[in-house]
């Protein structure tokens, strides 16, 4: 059951604007990350915003501290994106592992042929 001041704060929340302006330099940021990742300012702020949020308030006040100092915490973050990317990449492999391990282990002699340049794209998402 959902509590009723979880329910309250929807709605206070729904009823305040969010309309924002971003400092000079984070607009910037936004900006080249958009380019550089033929995406939209918009896109790039919905994701972080949804990354943000669903982090604990104690981690977000971490990463906030640590990035105010500049250098040393664009620094101090670097290493922990390091480390969280280590850590999902672990997860992956050892996901796609145990898939192997279940799987009939029967290679299709096709794809041993094909180069990754001239796969065509299958399922919803080639439609």
């Amino acid at each position: 059951m959902i509590s009723c001041n979880f329910l309250k704060e929807i709605d206070m929340a729904k009823a305040k604007s969010r309309s924002t302006s971003l400092p000079e330099d984070l607009d910037l940021r936004v900006r080249t990350i958009a380019l550089r990742e033929n995406r939209t300012p918009a896109n790039v702020l919905e994701n972080a915003v949804r990354v943000f949020t669903l982090m604990p308030q104690e981690l977000r006040n971490l990463l906030i501290e640590t990035s105010a100092d500049q250098v040393r915490g664009f620094r101090k973050l670097e290493e922990l994106s390091r480390r969280i990317m280590f850590a999902l990449a672990r997860e992956r492999f050892e996901s796609a592992a145990a898939k192997l391990a279940q799987s009939d282990g029967k290679i299709d002699p096709e794809m041993l042929d094909a180069d990754e340049m001239v796969l065509e794209p299958h399922g919803p998402a080639a439609a």
